[in-house]
């Protein structure tokens, strides 16, 4: 498994992947990542930190849940990286029921700008819902953008629509500075891949966001270079 990519393309970035102790969560139809858990990680993720060189001032990490279930000598170990490499900015993900300790966990990496990406998935509450995602079906673009400054969709699974897609992407550009599109591929859920509308998306949707810089597109899992 790769855990470590160098993005040069939009939003220049290194990119982790880490591993965690486990989703707190983990109830999402659609998942099977926190399979990528172990009740002692640091090892792992180290060996991935190790890596880090500062290149672009900007550190973008994910893992098998949320940033804030990270191991704590792993967070240690990311402190640390933050001021010997002058790291300027700092992603990670949250599940939205950690909404309110964001700002407490960013101070950890001080002085450096800590940015959140929430994994909503759809803006639309009932599909929400179908996934299971821990998201209430209420929950509007503008109570997540309260908190986040970006955030993954996911399309193409079965029962999906062409309208859905497009309007969460045209939510995704109005409210948020960074959005990632993620085309569903099989995996050892039940939920499986619509392949016409995977087709639809890649040949007619995937190209008018080519140059969009605040948009990135997964048509395959492993695009940005990790998993």
């Amino acid at each position: 498994m790769d855990r470590y990519s160098l993005i040069e393309t939009k939003m220049p970035r290194e990119f982790l992947l880490l591993q965690g102790q486990g989703c707190r969560w983990g109830k999402c139809t659609f998942c099977d990542y926190h399979s990528d858990a172990s009740p002692t990680p640091f090892a792992t993720n180290k060996a991935v930190l190790d890596r880090v060189t500062g290149k672009y001032k900007r550190l973008d990490i994910i893992n098998s849940g949320s940033g804030i279930e990270i191991d704590s000598d792993t967070i240690k170990l990311i402190q640390s990286i933050v001021q010997e490499k002058e790291i300027k900015t700092l992603w990670f993900e949250m599940h939205y029921m950690y909404r309110h300790r964001l700002a407490e966990f960013a101070q950890l990496f001080a002085p450096a700008t800590v940015k959140f990406r929430c994994g909503i998935e759809s803006f639309d509450g009932k599909q929400r819902a179908l996934w299971n995602k821990g998201v209430a079906e209420d929950v509007e673009p503008c109570d997540v953008a309260r908190y986040f400054d970006g955030v993954c969709l996911l399309c193409c699974t079965q029962g999906d629509s062409k309208e859905r897609i497009l309007r969460d992407i045209a939510t995704a550009r109005e409210h948020f500075e960074y959005a990632s599109v993620n085309v569903f591929n099989n995996n050892s859920t039940e939920i499986k891949q619509d392949r016409e509308l995977a087709q639809w998306f890649e040949q007619e949707v995937y190209p008018t966001l080519l140059k969009d810089n605040h948009i990135e597109v997964l048509i395959s899992n492993t695009d940005l270079g990790v998993g």
